[in-house]
């Protein structure tokens, strides 16, 4: 497998998603909102003082709304001179009031995801002499990598105090993935001026199946203050249960295998936003993601993320319509963000700028939200290439009054 990753270095294709994907169970996924990630790819803030912000389990009681909450995003990566697009369901979610400042959120979302295809395009050639049937051959690979874990979760969001609230998620992981490997095997011929060609042989298939299963819980508190509010987050899971069943063309499925995953994923969070008048306000946010540490043979290309670091940094314009109008507000946002990726031998420095605009129309309290993100990859090994990209998120909030009665009781 090191042969193959060195050998990817020059002869690769990629298909539909980025190359973070190809560690660990995927590429990780912890912000949804278009209207947050509009504002430096924040978790905690969207520049309202009543809309939820969805990766935010303290901020769902601000909504004194039934919400259908929903979000979807483009993505285009350039590699070298490959173009890769990909369109991906982000979250879906239904939030209503059980009573005062309490709100009750049900919904689900992609946690780990990977669906990207690797293609060799040169040959390795097998001389005679080592070769099985006495006659020279070639081979090259292909790799397929689907699948990931998603997380269905409930979570209780409540005002505790003037200044005071907080959030609490129950989330149960689940998923499974496909990883697949197709060994091209090629007869190897000459003609009479030695000009090589390729004829197919066959191809062998070993496929590893994967199923997951674990819990994961989130705590949030936020603090706010006339001027600034403050969040801390703290995220963990349970041990991650694997089931474990390869496939050969040769000897079909093999018994499945159980694995138990001891190391948990965490997630520590901060974040805070500066209000500098009614309309204008900043917001920085520093996030800390432990992954699981996985078994290499269970992971993509026998690779792990450790840890991933992160700093942001942005803003927000609010522009306040007429009272009269059908737009009550809209919203102009803006920001930077860094992340570190910390892989098993290499790490990932991922640099990039993001624009947001949002809505706030009709009466019922809905927001319409879209933003795009910019940035560039970079990888401190000589193995991949370094990566541009462009994201496009939208988000909906569709506010109703179902619910509101009870809970102005």
């Amino acid at each position: 497998m090191k042969f193959a990753c060195i050998y990817i270095l020059f002869t690769f294709l990629f298909s539909q998603t980025s190359t973070t994907s190809l560690n660990g169970f995927g590429d990780y996924i912890n912000t949804y909102d278009a209207s947050s990630i509009g504002m430096a790819d924040s978790k905690f803030f969207n520049g309202y003082s009543d809309r939820v912000s969805f990766s935010s389990s303290s901020s769902f009681w601000k909504s004194s709304f039934s919400n259908l909450i929903m979000s979807i995003d483009v993505h285009n990566y350039s590699l070298d001179s490959d173009n890769l697009v990909s369109n991906n369901f982000k979250m879906l979610s239904f939030a209503f009031p059980i009573g005062n400042n309490k709100a009750v959120s049900l919904g689900m979302n992609p946690l780990l995801r990977s669906n990207i295809d690797i293609s060799e395009l040169d040959y390795v050639f097998i001389p005679s002499q080592s070769s099985p049937t006495g006659q020279p051959l070639a081979y090259n690979t292909d790799y397929s990598f689907n699948g990931g874990i998603s997380e269905f979760f409930v979570l209780y969001s409540s005002k505790i105090t003037d200044k005071i609230s907080f959030g609490f998620k129950w989330s149960k992981l689940f998923g499974s993935s496909e990883y697949k490997y197709l060994l091209n095997l090629y007869n190897v011929s000459f003609d009479s001026s030695e000009n090589i060609s390729y004829d197919f042989n066959n191809t062998e298939s070993f496929i590893n199946n994967q199923e997951y299963s674990s819990d994961k819980y989130n705590l949030e508190f936020r603090y706010n203050l006339e001027k600034y509010e403050f969040v801390l987050s703290y995220s963990q899971s349970k041990p991650l249960d694997i089931s474990f069943t390869p496939y050969f063309d040769t000897l079909g499925s093999l018994n499945t295998e159980d694995y138990y995953i001891d190391n948990d994923l965490y997630e520590r969070d901060f974040g805070i936003k500066y209000k500098l008048s009614k309309s204008i306000g900043v917001i920085y946010e520093n996030h800390y993601y432990n992954s699981f540490n996985s078994y290499d043979f269970l992971n993509i290309l026998n690779s792990n993320v450790n840890s991933i670091k992160s700093n942001h940094i942005g803003a927000y314009i609010i522009n306040h319509k007429k009272p009269n109008s059908k737009i009550s507000r809209s919203i102009f946002k803006m920001g930077l963000y860094e992340k570190k990726y910390d892989l098993n031998n290499s790490q990932i420095l991922d640099k990039g700028i993001t624009l947001g605009f949002g809505i706030n129309y009709f009466s019922t309290k809905n927001f319409l939200d879209i933003s795009f993100k910019f940035g560039n990859k970079n990888f401190t090994n000589s193995i991949y290439k370094d990566e541009n990209y462009y994201q496009v998120i939208f988000s909906l909030v569709s506010g109703e009054k179902w619910f509101v009665n009870e809970r102005n009781k």
